[in-house]
């Protein structure tokens, strides 16, 4: 074998390897998305108490969220379309979710936050991507990771800003837990909920509010109530009370403050 024959042999097995090794592996995930299908962002603040926490399926979203900084926790659920999640879905196909890859880790830090990825398509069929100091991600993995990372979030954003449909307000379409929520000019968070179900009511806020008790609607409108609390005690006493509650651009105004998104629908304990 003379040295031509030796020499292209050996670039033969170089590309060969390159062809096994260098190319991208091939995803695994099925183009059409399973009924089952699950999703999850963690994002965690390292040794700080505080998280992010987004799971979606086909038809829910849940947020979770402690920031850490003495604002209270907060936690919602509501429906989303179906379509919603398909397009969520196709981001993790498109970026071949399965073949994410973490770098070799060359130090550890102590104190480090991170962000972790979960996709389910059913029973055994589970796939995790991690970014964070202790897990880095650089080039093709990286991207990938930051796409479907915003394709989550851009998803939270779309229902967190309040994608709702417009209210026919009655006393059954009141049912639920209604919340608005904001921040101070000098950046201090507040939130105020209230929850109406089978003629009970429950406040909440932070800052720090409770008052519960019992309502009932003495007038009816075009999308406007007038209802009376009554039995009632908390932050605001014991005295009955009447308010107006109305409704616009699938929002409710309740005693002059506008801006109540419907969030879920949990029974007055």
């Amino acid at each position: 074998m003379d040295f031509r024959e030796v020499l292209m042999k050996k670039v033969l097995a170089m590309v060969s390897l390159f062809l096994v090794f260098g190319c991208d592996v091939r995803s695994q995930l099925p183009e059409k998305m399973p009924d089952d299908v699950s999703f999850s962002l963690n994002q965690t603040g390292g040794m700080m108490r505080a998280h992010k926490r987004i799971n979606v399926t086909a038809g829910t979203l849940e947020f979770d969220e402690v920031t850490g900084n003495g604002t209270p926790q907060v936690k919602w659920t509501k429906e989303i379309a179906r379509k919603d999640a398909e397009k969520l879905y196709r981001a993790f196909v498109d970026n071949k979710f399965d073949t994410i890859r973490n770098d070799k880790r060359t130090e550890i830090a102590h104190d480090a936050g991170s962000e972790y990825i979960s996709l389910s398509l059913g029973i055994g069929q589970t796939f995790n991507a991690v970014y964070g100091k202790n897990s880095p991600l650089s080039g093709q993995n990286l991207r990938r990771f930051q796409a479907v990372s915003k394709a989550i979030r851009d998803l939270l954003a779309k229902y967190q800003d309040g994608e709702v449909a417009d209210i026919e307000l009655n006393e059954e379409s009141l049912q639920g837990t209604w919340r608005a929520a904001g921040e101070t000019p000098d950046r201090h968070t507040w939130f105020l909920e209230w929850t109406f179900k089978d003629g009970r009511f429950k406040q909440l806020g932070y800052p720090p509010i409770t008052q519960e008790g019992k309502y009932r609607v003495v007038k009816s409108e075009a999308n406007r109530l007038t209802i009376e609390l009554f039995d009632q005690d908390g932050t605001f006493g014991k005295e009955p009370q009447r308010m107006e509650i109305s409704a616009e651009d699938g929002r409710l105004k309740i005693q002059n403050m506008k801006g109540f998104v419907k969030i879920t629908d949990p029974i007055v304990k």
